[in-house]
C-alpha cells in the first residue's frame, strides 16, 4: 500500500498495539491521512505536535527524571522558565511540593508522567500556597499518575468542586491544550466551578482514564436543584474549543450534568472510542443553528470519529435530529 505524507505530517509509525500514528501539525494534513486509514477500518493515533510549540521549544526548558525532589529540596529553576518535564519522581503529592515551583511565574507548558506519588496537580489547601506558576500555562499534559485524584486540592477533606467559584482563583485563565491519560483515580476532571477559567481551552484529550465518570461536575448544580425544584436547561460556553477526544473511558456516565448545555462554536473535530456507559452528548454546535436559517453561519465542524458504531445509535443529543444534521462529517467503526 502507498502513502502520499501531506503537508503537515512529519512521522508515521506503527506501535506494538498495531495501530498506526500519525504526528505533526493536526491543522494541515494528519487529520485527512487518518480519515482516510479510519474509513478502511485501520486504527489510527493522531498525535498533535502543538502539545510542543515551537515557540516554547525556543525558550528555556527543564526536565526533571527520577529526581527525589523534596519540600525542603535547595534547587532553584529560572524564574523565566517555559517548559517543565517531570518523569518518574515518586515522591512528590503535588507540584506545590516542590519550593521552587512557586518562582517560575512565565510557566507555559508543563507536562508530568509515570510519577507515583502525585495526588494533585496543585495543593492549594495551605493558605501560603499559591497558583502564580500556572497564570500563564497554555499547555498542560498529565500521563500515567496512578493516585492523581484531583487536580486542584483545596482543603485536607474536600476538592476544589465543594468550594463557591468566588474563592477559586484563575488557576487555568490561559490553557488552551490539556490532555490526561492513563490516570487511574480520577473520578471526575473539572469541578464545574473551573469552567469559567476554561475560556481559553481549545484542546481536551482523556484517554484511557479507567473511572473517570464525569468530564465538568455536577454536584453543586445537584444541591441547587433539589433546594428549588427546577429543572430548566442552562447553557455554557467553551468558545475556543476545537477538539474533544474521549477514548477508553469505560466508567465515563456524563460530559456534564443532565440539565447542562455545552456551547462549542468552534469545535471542529469530535472523537468519541469506547465510552459505552456515555448516554448523552449535551454539545450544541453551529451546524445545528443552520438549519433555521436562510444563510448558514460558519460551521468550523470537520470530522466525527465514534467506535463502537452501536453506541452512535444509542447516544441521546439535547437537539433534534442531530444525528442526521452531523451524518456528513461522521466515521463510524
Amino acid at each position: 500500500m502507498s502513502l502520499l505524507i501531506g503537508e503537515g505530517v512529519h512521522t508515521l509509525t506503527i506501535n506494538s498495539e498495531n495501530i498506526l500514528k500519525v504526528s505533526g501539525e493536526l491543522e494541515k494534513g494528519p487529520t485527512k491521512i487518518a480519515v482516510n486509514f479510519w474509513k478502511r477500518g485501520i486504527k489510527v493515533q493522531l498525535v498533535d505536535e502543538r502539545w510542543e510549540p515551537p515557540f516554547l521549544r525556543t525558550m528555556k526548558y527543564v526536565i526533571l527524571s527520577g529526581c527525589p525532589i523534596g519540600r525542603e529540596d535547595p534547587a532553584e529553576l529560572p524564574s523565566d522558565v517555559r517548559t517543565l518535564k517531570i518523569f518518574g519522581c515518586h515522591n512528590i503529592r503535588s507540584l506545590s511540593d516542590m519550593p521552587f515551583f512557586q518562582q517560575t511565574n512565565e510557566l507555559g507548558s508543563c507536562s508530568i508522567h509515570d510519577c507515583r506519588g502525585i495526588e494533585s496537580v496543585l495543593d492549594l489547601s495551605s493558605p501560603s500556597q499559591s497558583c502564580t506558576p500556572f497564570e500563564n500555562l497554555e499547555h498542560l499534559w498529565l500521563e500515567n499518575l496512578e493516585n492523581l485524584h484531583v487536580l486542584v486540592k483545596v482543603a485536607e477533606a474536600s476538592v476544589v468542586s465543594t468550594l463557591s467559584s468566588q474563592s477559586i482563583p484563575s488557576i487555568f485563565s490561559h490553557l488552551k491544550s490539556f490532555r490526561i491519560e492513563g490516570c487511574s483515580n480520577m473520578k471526575q476532571l473539572f469541578p464545574f466551578d473551573l469552567v469559567h477559567d476554561l475560556q481559553n481551552l481549545e484542546n481536551l484529550i482523556v484517554r484511557g482514564c479507567g473511572q473517570i465518570e464525569e468530564i465538568i461536575g455536577s454536584e453543586e448544580e445537584e444541591e441547587n436543584h433539589k433546594g428549588n425544584g427546577t429543572q430548566a436547561s442552562t447553557k455554557f460556553c467553551l468558545p475556543k474549543l476545537k477538539e474533544l477526544e474521549l477514548r477508553r473511558l469505560p466508567e465515563l456516565k456524563s460530559i456534564c450534568s443532565s440539565n447542562r448545555e455545552m456551547v462549542c462554536n468552534s469545535l471542529r473535530k469530535i472523537i468519541v472510542w469506547e465510552c459505552t456507559k456515555l448516554k448523552r452528548m449535551p454539545l450544541y454546535l453551529p451546524v445545528f443553528q443552520d438549519t433555521h436559517q436562510s444563510a448558514p453561519s460558519a460551521n468550523p465542524l470537520q470530522l466525527i470519529c465514534i467506535d463502537p458504531a452501536e453506541w452512535w445509535e444509542s447516544v441521546e443529543w439535547d437537539y433534534p435530529n442531530a444525528k442526521e444534521v452531523l451524518r456528513p462529517w461522521l466515521t463510524l467503526f
